[in-house]
């Protein structure tokens, strides 16, 4: 290495050094600056995170006392205090166990109250299950096809056979209950030649 190169060299490292010094100057000036707004975000963040971990060790105990409420209800179904357990620390399977058990018990004034839950599902079981019990014809959601039969079977009683064949009609050929709709059709097509 001559001289030259050996000056170039020095006076490179000296310029990437003050390069790296004068950033870190940069840096605890704007540090400084605003020291206070960085504590306030990194005191946030921590919080958030120490929240977001409690609420979800909150969720997982309602979970554990729900489940422990529904099975002592499993065992025995008068508990009054697992009842009550169930409904303040979940409200949706309390709902459920209680569709589960006016359902068992045909408790008609039960699901006409659980019909009008907020919940669709339940409400909507709820309005089927009564629509069983009272033996009429009801919509649902869940149960469209099944419904479909029902009305089938409704109007096939009162010997409306034109009104059973245009149901049967709108029930898809991918359903389940094709087999049944099928049954149903040659029913009502005997029916009406007669």
């Amino acid at each position: 290495m001559d001289i030259k190169e050996i000056k170039q060299y020095a006076k490179d490292e000296l310029s990437s050094d003050e390069k790296l010094l004068e950033s870190v100057l940069k840096f605890e000036t704007i540090y400084n600056k605003h020291k206070a707004k960085l504590f306030i975000v990194l005191a946030f963040v921590a919080l958030s995170i120490i929240a977001f971990w409690g609420y979800n060790e909150y969720k997982e105990y309602k979970y554990e006392k729900a489940n422990e409420a529904l099975m002592k209800l499993v065992e025995n179904p008068d508990d009054k205090g697992a009842i009550e357990s169930l409904k303040s620390n979940n409200k949706a399977l309390y709902n459920l166990y209680s569709y589960h058990m006016a359902s068992a018990k045909n408790d008609t004034k039960r699901l006409q109250e659980l019909s009008g839950l907020e919940d669709k599902l339940i409400a909507d079981l709820s309005k089927y299950t009564l629509g069983i019990i009272e033996n009429k014809p009801v919509d649902s959601e869940y149960y469209h096809d099944l419904s479909l039969i029902m009305q089938v079977n409704d109007a096939i009683s009162k010997r409306e056979y034109q009104k059973a064949k245009t149901i049967l009609d709108s029930i898809s050929q991918n359903s389940p209950l094709i087999n049944i709709a099928t049954l149903y059709k040659h029913y009502t097509l005997s029916g009406v030649k007669r």
